[in-house]
Parts: structure tokens; C-alpha cells; sequence
């Protein structure tokens, strides 16, 4: 199914990230609470916010906290414990009354979201990870989730993704200028790291070497560094000369970045350009000759390349900032009471 024009999957993200706590069914397990000490017992019923015309229980509360609720329960120190809670406890309750102005603007707006961008939506989520609607059933279940109340929380936030988009990102306008000076500012984060793909001749000096055998190893070393320097295949030398492992593969180590070869053998590694030859490397183990097959990274990607994703970087942190002004004016002109 194509997924609605106004539905923008990065818009999904942005909304997750501004809810911070995943939002619970609103089918509440009513009858069971877990307690501060880690007990159970009953719940007494209450309401613990009033927003404009609507309420926010108890048990609404609790159950949308439980998981994080629990986390507090168990990383905490007993001495800290109830301190924790109540903090938790008073975070998830502004994350529930500012979920509380949402809908409520949705109705007063009239915002719709029909069926069909419901089936739409999950039918995106079932793509993206690859998973068959059987599939999701079962693991909703584990959460004690149905698809039916699955679907109803989706049509929920497909219809504050709809508000949002409505009242805040339709109105943000990014100037190129803006957009480039961003990418300017931020030339590391469009930056691969700088890595060479390097192939070595390897001579070992044994640790009892004598100084004429070191003489003999050197001599040998700088025959085929001059013969590779003319021309010859190093490939070919590396296979008949080389001493170490990857020899019979023409001498070749692979791609390294900075600071994955060891200090004597980067240095010269990363001054080489693709088919020079270093001269003779000296390391605890022996003698080496390096050349450079390929270098790659270390320059920043053209803006054209990424100008997509510096706007949309952009967009999302304009978004976060004016929704957080958004949603501060909602609350100033709400009715809100907090018996917590």
C-alpha cells in the first residue's frame, strides 16, 4: 500500500522522540499496581491530573509507567528509592498531560485519520522490519497487546504526526544560505575517515639476531625495495620474499584507518599515495616495505550529496524547538490541575 502524502517517516521519528515514553493502551489493567517496596496490591482509584474537560487516573498512570517504574525499582538504592519514583512518577505524568492537550487540540482542530492510512502505516511497519501481520500479533501479544488496540494507539499518532506537521513543520522555512552555513559548520560530521589499503614485504630479524645476520637481512631488504621501486610486481615479490602471513595474498593487509596500524607503520602508510612505495620501516619484529593500493575518505562529502540529510537535520531540531514553544503556549491557556 502507498503510505499517505502527509505521512513522513521521519516525522514518526521526531514524534517518538518528542513523547520520550511510549504511550500505553488505554485498556488498563485496572485490578494490580506494583508498589514502591515491590509488593503487590490493590489499586485505589483516583485521579491525579485534570486537563480542561479531561481526566488522568491512577491507573492510567501506573500502567504507562510501569516499565520505567520498575527500572527505578531496581537500579536504585533503597535510601533513594522513593525519591526516584516520585521524580519518574512526575515525568510520565507531563508526558500524559501534554499526550492529553494533543488530543485534544486533534478534536478541536478536526483532525482525521481514516482507516485507510492506518492500514497504510502498518503495512510500512510490517516492510520496514520485515515481518508478516501473524508475525506482529505474536509480538504484541507478549506485550498483552491486540492488533485492534495496536491499531487504535497507530491512528493516535498518526493524528498527532498530522497536528504537528499542521501547526509546526508546514510553517518552518530553511534558506539555503542557512542550510549551507550548517554544512560548513559541521564539515567533521560529512567526513569519512581517512583510510589507506596497504600490501607489505615483511623480513624478520630474529630477537638473537646477530649484527652481521641484521646486516644480511637489511641488505636483502633494500635489494627488493630497489627492485620494487623499478617496477617490479610487488605482488609477485611479496609472494616469493615476504615473511609474514599474508604474502601468498601478494602481501596485502587491507584497509586501515588511523590508529589501527602500529605508530612506525602509519606514519609512513598514510604519506603514501596509491602506488608508491615507502623505504624501509623498522619495528621490534623486523623490516618492512609498504605500498599503498588505495586510499579512500578524509574529505568531506559535497553538499550536494548531502544537502538532503543537512535539511532534514536541520528541520527536525527547528521542529523539537518549536514544538517544545508550541506545546508551552497550549499549556498556558489549558486548565490544568495536579493531584498527584
Amino acid at each position: 500500500m502507498k503510505v499517505p502524502a502527509w505521512v513522513s517517516w521521519f516525522d514518526m521519528a521526531f514524534w517518538f522522540r518528542l513523547l520520550r515514553i511510549q504511550l500505553a493502551s488505554c485498556l488498563l489493567a485496572a485490578s494490580l499496581l506494583l508498589f514502591p517496596d515491590g509488593t503487590r496490591g490493590e489499586i485505589v482509584e483516583r485521579i491525579v491530573a485534570v486537563v480542561n474537560n479531561d481526566v488522568i487516573t491512577l491507573s492510567e498512570l501506573e500502567e504507562v509507567g510501569k516499565r520505567l517504574f520498575e527500572q527505578v525499582q531496581q537500579s536504585s538504592l533503597p535510601a533513594e528509592r522513593e525519591e526516584k519514583r516520585q521524580k519518574a512518577r512526575r515525568a510520565v505524568l507531563d508526558q500524559l498531560i501534554e499526550n492529553k492537550l494533543l488530543e485534544q487540540e486533534i478534536k478541536n482542530r478536526k483532525v482525521e485519520v481514516s482507516e485507510r492510512d492506518v492500514d497504510s502505516a502498518i503495512e510500512q511497519i510490517l516492510q520496514q522490519n520485515q515481518v508478516s501481520e501473524n508475525e506482529l500479533k505474536g509480538i504484541l501479544a507478549k506485550d498483552g497487546i491486540t492488533l485492534s488496540t495496536y491499531r487504535r494507539r497507530i491512528h493516535d499518532d498518526l493524528g498527532k504526526m498530522r497536528l504537528i506537521n499542521r501547526e509546526i513543520k508546514s510553517k518552518i522555512v530553511l534558506k539555503e544560505e542557512d542550510v549551507r552555513k550548517n554544512y560548513q559548520d559541521r564539515l567533521a560530521r560529512f567526513t569519512e575517515p581517512a583510510e589507506v589499503k596497504v600490501q607489505q614485504i615483511f623480513f624478520v630479524i630474529p630477537q638473537l639476531a646477530t649484527e652481521e645476520q641484521v646486516a644480511s637481512i637489511r641488505k636483502e631488504a633494500l635489494s627488493i625495495l630497489e627492485r620494487a621501486r623499478r617496477g617490479e610486481d610487488f605482488a609477485e615479490l611479496a609472494g616469493k620474499y615476504s615473511q609474514a602471513p599474508e604474502a601468498r595474498e601478494g602481501g596485502v593487509l587491507g584497509f586501515f584507518k588511523h590508529k589501527e596500524l602500529r605508530p612506525e607503520l602509519e606514519e609512513a602508510a598514510f604519506k603514501l599515495q596509491p602506488g608508491e612505495v615507502s623505504g624501509l620501516i623498522k619495528s621490534p619484529e623486523g623490516l618492512h616495505l609498504l605500498r599503498v593500493l588505495e586510499r579512500k575518505g578524509g574529505e568531506p562529502k559535497p553538499f550536494a550529496e548531502v544537502q538532503n540529510q543537512v535539511q532534514d537535520e536541520m528541520m527536525q531540531a527547528e521542529s523539537e524547538k518549536q514544538f517544545q514553544e508550541w506545546m508551552k503556549a497550549l499549556k498556558a491557556k489549558a486548565y490544568i490541575e495536579i493531584r498527584l
